[in-house]
């Protein structure tokens, strides 16, 4: 009563699906070296949506699975901001890793958060939100 109610903003939101379990892979040209941990593929496209591939890692003795992101839905609004080098950078920014992850960190926490939750009896409802928030570091 009496508060000044806040202006409704909008934000702008892209849905982009991360598919870690595909059959895609890539090799050098001469089929000797695996691509680079790290590495950012734009090149090859989907026929009904925009899709690029991330690297995290690179094994040493098998051929390296990259992350296919597929872009689903993408408001207007975002402009020209790149999801393939936001994506990159996210997947740089893992807090408690110091080398790249396969996922952007926000991916790889909700899997972590998911995890935990999954593991109390009552599937996460007794856990403290509010106790953990602002709080990374134990993921």
């Amino acid at each position: 009563v009496g508060a000044k109610k806040a202006a409704a903003k909008e934000c702008a939101l892209s849905y982009i699906v991360c598919q870690k379990r595909i059959a895609t892979k890539f090799l050098s040209a001469d089929g000797e070296h695996a691509m680079p941990t790290g590495t950012l593929v734009t090149a090859l496209q989907g026929a009904e949506h925009a899709t690029f591939y991330i690297n995290g890692t690179s094994p040493p003795y098998s051929t390296p699975k990259p992350v296919r992101f597929v872009i689903a839905q993408r408001d207007q609004a975002l402009g020209n901001v790149s999801m393939s080098e936001l994506s990159w950078a996210l997947a740089h920014a893992y807090p408690n890793w110091t080398g790249p992850i396969k996922l952007p960190s926000p991916v790889q926490m909700a899997h972590k958060l998911a995890e935990l939750a999954g593991g109390f009896s009552d599937c996460g409802d007794s856990i403290d939100a509010k106790a953990y928030a602002n709080r990374i570091y134990f993921l």
